[in-house]
């Protein structure tokens, strides 16, 4: 990453360094204002990438723990291409409205996964089995856990920068990895890959190959297993392929039963459906209750209406920005499922005023004023 004409160069990086591409994509913040542009490669590039993933060999278990162990500390506390981790924390929480407490607590989990990551993925193995056919049990019947293939593809998302650790499972099991970032938050990819880079795996080891669309696809084809995240559409489009793994829009729920007493839950409820952000795939969509819901609606309410509306770059902020276009989107879906209700918060006339949808939302109310444009000190 480099500021180029006041905007950030968020490069590919490809298995022969960085490569800036001709056609570039604009990434603005939740005001509006440009912030960046990630240059998107084209089909051929991608083509000649995941060949050479094919090709690259892999580091050596103990090598490739340690890299990713000093790759996680200059992640989250080190300058990264030129930047340090306190101007990267806040770009990242005005291009993807994350509040700025929550980036942070992202980042430090990450760098603390790095150093567990390995530990991580042997919680999969079964019980008895090695991991090298040379050791000894291998010899007398024991089973051999072993890789599936040897390179992994990841289109990820751009809600919560935590979600990157856990591709780092794959690169500490020795898969060479493919990354195709948020058009919308590219920033935490791109920084956490040139650590890597810089703390030992090879340029051919682990690429960012932000794509259009169409192109997209040829990352999974040429990958021997990939995760994907994507709402329901990409779920379904996923679902019967055996070498992708995809990662949907979170369903949890919350069930209150009758001979439960609410009020010593509510604490839980309202965390469960706020932290975060309000955004990652484990936040309570629904309550279900079992009897009258009007009071456990009505607190509930009461306790979201209370967290104020902020910019995520403020300390105090607890919930999500949205783009204008991206809230007034999530406000026409909320209003059309909200017919025939009782609407508790923002209601006016049977309907929720913008202000208050957005309150409830974590989007910026109308008489929110975006700060100006994060400074810059990079070089």
């Amino acid at each position: 990453m480099r500021v180029m004409h006041d905007l950030i160069a968020v490069d590919a990086l490809g298995p022969h360094g960085t490569y800036r591409a001709h056609n570039r994509l604009t990434i603005s913040d939740v005001a509006g204002h440009p912030l960046a542009e990630l240059s998107l490669v084209p089909r051929l590039f991608v083509t000649r990438a995941m060949a050479a993933l094919r090709k690259a060999g892999t580091l050596p278990l103990e090598e490739r723990l340690d890299a990713l162990t000093r790759a996680g500390e200059l992640f989250a506390y080190g300058e990264v291409n030129g930047m340090s981790a306190p101007e990267y924390q806040h770009l990242v929480s005005r291009m993807s409205g994350t509040p700025i407490s929550i980036v942070r607590e992202a980042v430090e989990a990450i760098s603390r996964q790095t150093a567990e990551v390995y530990d991580s993925a042997q919680q999969a193995r079964p019980i008895g089995a090695v991991n090298d056919w040379r050791e000894p049990k291998a010899r007398e019947g024991t089973a051999v856990w072993v890789r599936r293939g040897n390179v992994f593809a990841v289109h990820a998302p751009g809600n919560y920068p935590g979600v990157h650790s856990i591709w780092l499972e794959a690169l500490a099991l020795g898969y060479r990895v493919a990354v195709r970032p948020s058009r919308r938050e590219p920033l935490t990819p791109s920084r956490l890959i040139a650590a890597l880079r810089a703390c030992g795996f090879g340029d051919d080891q682990v690429v960012l190959l932000p794509t259009d669309y169409d192109e997209a696809s040829e990352i999974l084809r040429q990958a021997d297993l990939s995760m994907v995240y994507g709402g329901q559409e990409v779920v379904d489009t996923y679902a019967t392929n055996p070498t992708v793994l995809p990662q949907g829009p979170g369903q949890s729920k919350i069930l209150l039963t009758a001979d439960a007493d609410w009020r010593e839950y509510l604490d839980m409820i309202v965390a469960s459906i706020s932290h975060e952000g309000g955004r990652a795939c484990i936040n309570t969509t629904a309550v279900f209750v079992e009897g009258d819901p009007t009071p456990v609606a009505e607190a509930i309410a009461e306790r979201l209406a209370a967290i104020k509306s902020l910019p995520p770059e403020d300390e105090q902020a607890v919930l999500t920005a949205y783009p204008l276009e991206a809230a007034q989107k999530i406000e026409r879906y909320l209003l059309a499922k909200a017919v025939g209700t009782r609407a508790l918060l923002g209601a006016r006339a049977s309907s929720m005023t913008w202000g208050m949808a957005a309150r409830c939302c974590g989007l910026p109310s109308t008489n929110w004023t975006a700060p100006t444009r994060p400074r810059r000190t990079l070089n």
